[in-house]
């Protein structure tokens, strides 16, 4: 197995750009302005960068990579954040500022590696240099598994190489019989594993997992999260019974997989990955935070620690084929993304009037329990003066107690004011309240029974693709029809472009509006939702906004004009901007005299 790790080609000259003896590299580096960010990025980028392609004596090499490694960790350490929870695709601003870390991380562990390289292909050097082999070994797996995670925090996937030079570096530990040795002093610093073997395996479930299933910033919380995990797995050369698990070649290109065969197997240098307490370990932790959930203690965090876990833990486990054939195709389609939009173009734009209409069923059940409000009017019922005026009280009643949004600091006006009182105020709000209705335009690349894979052009920066986003979409020649779906992975593209799978959920989606009445969520507004009906095996459900209601929520549902009470059940998904939950429909609950809105006397 060839040991040289991937590295640029070097010229023949020393490096022109920068002096790299130690007073004046220290002096150029204390000189650079840590509170401008970018600015002392890109310089210590291009002087890494410089150095690294350019004939350096190994010792002086070791003490100048060991200078700007240090600068490197204070830089990692106040890397802007501003963007983790953007959605997708990125502005050209955005984009470059979530790229800059990547290519310091890059440059650093390219530094390490060429040290590596060095000292591996000299014994007389070797024999001198063995702690800082071992220094750079464990700094070049640390970058290496930090850039990694920049690139999975806007789903871009490792360059080529990646995988093999992380294995290679765990072989040549392993030859020098330095793998559990711990890790202290100045080569510890930014990395809390153990020993080499502690941080490749960290690696290893972070190459198992599959990333760009995970929301937003999600990467990141994993991998603090991996340290402790990894000590729950371990590592052994696989026998000849071996058939079924978690394997990894250390010869090739690849991250960890999954395998299953019936025959035997053959690696070129492959190590079983055992993870099998690590997942025990996760099903506790999943169960345990679903007796939070329950209970409604920190609900939003712990849903969305139990969602994260619960991804993890179906990628880590044992892995089937895909039930179905994903077919190439190449059609144009309209998305529109998020719910507050999806409900929009679900119910044609409607007007969204729930308190109104739900206040004119009460009267209609009212009517069928009293009788006619008046027996001699001359008048139909519903344009009765004081009907109509009692209506428009309790709405306006019900919308300034519930429906209230921050004030405008010049003009003191509020977004929900009287919103029911007039036609031409109602136009209004609406036109403050919504901007117009725009679909995207993207390319549907495959399908299968339950999906499609869509690419969206870079330049359509306005789309919001996120993991974890309720979409709609239709076929451009199928005007007007629309199924709702949820957004399961992405993958930003060598070209930048983002490609997403979405699971489709129903072309038979309505649109709702939800009230919590008791439990989780009471006595608040009305809000977008979609019911999705029952089909193909699969019970009815309502998507409904994250962290607003909980299991057992009683809720008054608006549905095309009536009035429905339902208590929500199981929690079959969520994400950081949807919860969708199965129900049943339940009884009109008593609420006793905080139920009415009051009127005026």
């Amino acid at each position: 197995m060839n040991m040289m790790l991937n590295t640029p080609l070097r010229a023949d000259s020393a490096p022109t750009e920068i002096d790299i003896r130690e007073p004046a590299l220290r002096a150029w580096i204390e000189a650079l302005p840590l509170m401008d960010y970018a600015h002392s990025c890109e310089q210590v980028t291009n002087a890494l960068h410089h150095i690294n392609c350019h004939q350096i004596d190994v010792k002086a090499r070791i003490k100048a990579v060991t200078l700007l490694s240090d600068r490197v960790d204070k830089l990692h350490d106040i890397v802007p954040r501003s963007f983790d929870s953007d959605s997708l695709p990125l502005s050209e601003k955005k984009l470059e500022s979530k790229q800059r870390p990547q290519q310091l991380l890059a440059e650093c562990a390219i530094s390490h590696k060429i040290i590596i390289n060095d000292l591996v292909a000299d014994k007389e050097l070797l024999a001198k240099h063995k702690q800082a082999l071992f220094f750079s070994i464990v700094k070049a797996l640390h970058y290496m598994s930090l850039e990694l995670i920049e690139r999975f925090l806007i789903y871009r996937t490792p360059e080529e190489g990646t995988w093999q030079d992380i294995h290679k570096l765990y072989t040549i530990s392993e030859q020098m019989g330095v793998l559990d040795i711990a890790i202290s002093g100045s080569a510890a610093q930014g990395e809390a594993s153990t020993s080499i073997n502690e941080l490749y395996k960290k690696i290893l479930l972070l190459s198992l997992a599959d990333l760009s299933r995970l929301m937003m910033g999600e990467a990141e919380s994993v991998y603090k999260q991996l340290t402790e995990w990894s000590r729950l797995t371990s590592l052994s050369h696989p026998d000849e019974a071996f058939r079924e698990g978690v394997v990894v070649d250390l010869g090739i290109d690849a991250p960890a997989n999954h395998i299953f065969s019936e025959k035997s197997l053959k690696f070129h240098n492959g190590r079983v990955f055992d993870i099998s307490r690590l997942l025990t370990y996760m099903d506790e932790q999943i169960e345990v935070l679903a007796e939070e959930g329950q209970k409604g203690c920190n609900m939003l965090s712990v849903r969305a620690r139990q969602a994260m876990y619960i991804r993890l833990r179906r990628t880590w486990g044992a892995r089937g084929e895909r039930g179905a054939v994903r077919e190439p195709i190449k059609t144009p389609m309209k998305l529109i993304s998020g719910l507050h939009d999806c409900h929009r173009v679900l119910s044609g734009d409607a007007s969204f009037n729930p308190e109104y209409d739900e206040l004119h069923h009460d009267f209609d059940l009212k009517k069928l329990e009293t009788g006619p409000l008046d027996n001699l009017s001359l008048v139909p019922e519903d344009d009765s003066p004081w009907v109509r005026e009692e209506i428009e009280a309790r709405a306006a009643s019900n919308t300034k107690g519930n429906r209230i949004s921050q004030f405008d600091d010049k003009t003191k006006g509020d977004a929900w004011e009287k919103i029911y009182s007039r036609k031409m105020a109602e136009i209004g709000r609406q036109q403050r309240e919504s901007a117009p209705l725009t679909a995207t335009d993207c390319i549907q690349v495959d399908i299968s029974p339950g999906g499609m894979a869509i690419v969206c052009d870079r330049d359509q920066i306005n789309v919001s693709l996120a993991v974890g986003n309720v979409v709609t979409v239709a076929v451009n020649h199928e005007d007007g029809r629309w199924e709702a779906g949820i957004v399961r992975w992405l993958v930003m593209l060598s070209n930048n472009d983002i490609r997403c799978g979405v699971q489709i959920l129903s072309g038979r989606a309505v649109t709702i509006a939800t009230k919590g009445l008791k439990g989780v969520g009471e006595n608040g507004e009305y809000f977008r939702a979609i019911m999705i009906p029952a089909e193909e095996g699969y019970s009815a459900s309502v998507i409904v906004p994250a962290a607003v209601y909980s299991h057992n929520t009683i809720l008054s549902v608006v549905v095309e004009g009536e009035v429905k009470y339902l208590a929500l059940k199981t929690l079959l998904n969520n994400s950081a901007s949807y919860n969708q939950f199965s129900f049943e429909e339940v009884d009109r609950p008593a609420l006793g005299m905080n139920r009415k809105a009051k009127t005026r006397s």
